[in-house]
């Protein structure tokens, strides 16, 4: 009996969302207006202070980039996190900033609080990010976009 209230109260609820367009309206294309990166985002390269870097097999880096916030996290292969950061970002033209606010891992004390700018060009589902941190240490990172599967 609960469990046919229950099945009850979801159909009203789904039949009232969806008279009410709630459930079927898209993003509204000016809620991303210009901003190509909002995204989820795999680092595919990297030199940090013109020194290719690469991660040990199996590690990723994955950046996710909202109109407002950023959030990236490195994980080994078991899944485990063990740096990551976020805070609001923009992008104006084709400069990207972004403000750590939040994270850990042995660098994040260096980034924390700094705005970090960086040159932003998107070809293909590729994301060219070339700027420097706050502390001087330039970056080049090519990330690709990460597609629904």
């Amino acid at each position: 009996m609960r469990q046919a209230l229950c099945v009850l109260v979801l159909l009203a609820t789904v039949t009232l969302v969806s008279a009410s367009g709630i459930a079927q309206q898209p993003v509204k294309e000016k809620d991303n207006a210009g901003n190509v990166l909002v995204g989820t985002w795999k680092l595919v390269s990297a030199k940090y202070g013109g020194q290719d870097f690469k991660f040990p097999e199996g590690e990723t880096m994955l950046k996710h980039v909202t109109p407002a916030h950023f959030m990236w996290a490195t994980f080994d292969k078991d899944g485990k996190v063990y740096r990551t950061a976020g805070g609001p970002c923009s992008l104006k033209g084709d400069t990207y900033t972004e403000t750590p606010e939040y994270g850990f891992g042995q660098d994040f004390d260096a980034i924390k609080g700094s705005s970090h700018a960086f040159k932003a060009k998107v070809v293909g589902n590729r994301w060219h990010s070339d700027g420097k941190l706050a502390s001087g240490l330039t970056i080049e990172e090519v990330w690709a976009r990460v597609e629904k599967k």
